[in-house]
């Protein structure tokens, strides 16, 4: 019973999964930001932030898409470039989470 506790107590929320994926090159700016966790964030600790070379990007604000996603539009316009995206959330256990990944976007010719 013990084992099964320490396993609970860790399980933090965790990204599944993002679009933009993390380390893609895309050929046209995103609409917007998506966000999948392996359990439902907590949308009052939930962040998201876009930051290019010339700073952040205007996002509208993060709301669920489904139980476990999350999803801010782009707002703000984007040049070509490497971007970050850093979030935060919590899950059951009120533990605050972080992250961040990049991705590029370069235009077609």
């Amino acid at each position: 019973a013990v084992a099964a506790l320490a396993t609970v107590l860790v399980a933090h929320t965790k990204l599944e999964k993002a679009e933009p994926a993390a380390n893609a090159t895309l050929a046209a700016p995103p609409t917007s930001v998506q966000l999948w966790f392996n359990e439902a964030p907590d949308l009052k600790v939930t962040k998201v932030e876009l930051t290019g070379a010339s700073g952040k990007v205007e996002l509208g604000p993060a709301h669920s898409m489904s139980e476990k996603t999350v999803m801010a539009a782009i707002t703000g316009n984007m040049v070509d470039g490497k971007y970050s995206v850093d979030w935060q959330t919590a899950g059951d256990d009120g533990h605050v989470q972080k992250g961040a990944f990049a991705f590029t976007l370069k235009h077609g010719k």
